[in-house]
């Protein structure tokens, strides 16, 4: 018996020393600071949480198409990366449809290859709607002028809070501004602070998963897509392409889509805002993640009608989405100074 405790206890301390090795890995490697013990002792605990999930992962799933390892969002709960949103809609791993239209795409494509997307940032939190969105727009403007301009974040996080649809909030106040005519938030809508530089004139929202249209669409530019982030490993992920069944549940996170490709004989999507580096690969052709639900797409057509909605019979207003219903941009101004006292801002 007395053996047995001893051996308990040296495992017991090895783990112990194992854990705390990691943790001040963590915090070298991502310049990790805290102010004060108790938030220290509170991310550690958070930490090695998140670091035994991920060995579990592994150990039950040796075969998995996708690789794990600690990032810089171990010493955050879940719900701080993607917090509770206001509209949620279930989805279900229904038969992809298919468009009826005839594909004859390049076999991958990556918009970063192109220069039309701008650099990862660490925004997390409710501000994540806002960076997608005006992230979707940059790249729209330098895909049709050839310049990549940083986009006011902040102007769009402001002007356009949740559940406001971003993006027919920023169709109302004409486009985006640059990041250096509004750099900070200011806790309230400030319309006439900048000149928008990009904008856009139709609002393409996908009527039913279809990841057939989805490869239609990036041949002309980005894509919006709300998805799951619940599956297991997700979180830990750091490469190879997620294909996992447990990602099924709500969309609970907004990602901007980049590009397409194969690997070993496996289809993905590229996207933006998760991975070792910011990007990930997703399984096409799954819905994985409810990745096809809510997918948007903003252009530039030739209208008499700027404001014109696209009439596309594969497109339509979302419906129960992240996104809600265009309200005038007076009312926006309006509720923004009155209900937004504090900017979550990352």
């Amino acid at each position: 018996m007395l053996m047995k405790f001893t051996a308990f206890f040296a495992l017991f301390g090895i783990a112990v020393a194992h854990f705390s090795f990691e943790w001040d890995k963590f915090k070298h490697d991502y310049n990790k600071q805290y102010a004060t013990v108790e938030e220290e002792t509170e991310r550690k605990e958070i930490f090695i949480e998140n670091v035994k999930q991920m060995y579990s992962y592994r150990e039950m799933h040796p075969k998995a198409t996708f690789t794990m390892a600690i990032n810089h969002l171990f010493d955050r709960r879940i719900e701080e990366i993607v917090p509770a949103r206001k509209i949620r809609k279930e989805f279900h791993k229904i038969p992809i449809q298919s468009s009826g239209r005839k594909m004859d795409f390049p076999e991958s494509l990556d918009w970063r290859t192109r220069n039309v997307t701008t650099k990862i940032n660490d925004y997390l939190g409710t501000i994540i709607t806002a960076v997608v969105s005006t992230e979707v727009v940059e790249s729209l403007h330098a895909i049709e002028t050839g310049e990549l301009i940083q986009g006011s974040v902040e102007q769009v996080y402001d002007c356009c809070p949740q559940p406001i649809d971003a993006f027919d909030c920023i169709m109302n106040m004409s486009g985006i501004c640059r990041k250096t005519d509004y750099p900070e938030p200011l806790n309230k809508c400030e319309p006439n602070k900048c000149q928008p530089f990009a904008s856009f004139n139709t609002i393409k929202r996908m009527k039913t998963p279809d990841e057939n249209q989805m490869l239609a669409w990036l041949q002309e530019s980005t894509l919006w897509a709300e998805m799951n982030t619940g599956g297991k490993g997700f979180r830990s992920y750091s490469g190879g392409i997620y294909d996992e069944p447990s990602c099924s549940g709500a969309v609970d996170y907004v990602v901007q889509i980049i590009g397409y490709g194969t690997e070993a004989g496996k289809p993905y999507w590229l996207g933006e805002k998760w991975g070792q580096k910011g990007y990930f690969q997703i399984v096409r052709g799954k819905n994985m993640c409810g990745i096809a639900n809510v997918v948007i797409q903003v252009a530039n057509t030739k209208t008499t009608d700027a404001t014109t909605k696209s009439t596309d019979p594969t497109t339509t207003k979302s419906d129960g989405t992240l996104q809600n219903t265009l309200i005038p941009i007076y009312f926006i101004f309006l509720s923004t100074a009155i209900s937004r006292k504090i900017v979550t801002y990352c």
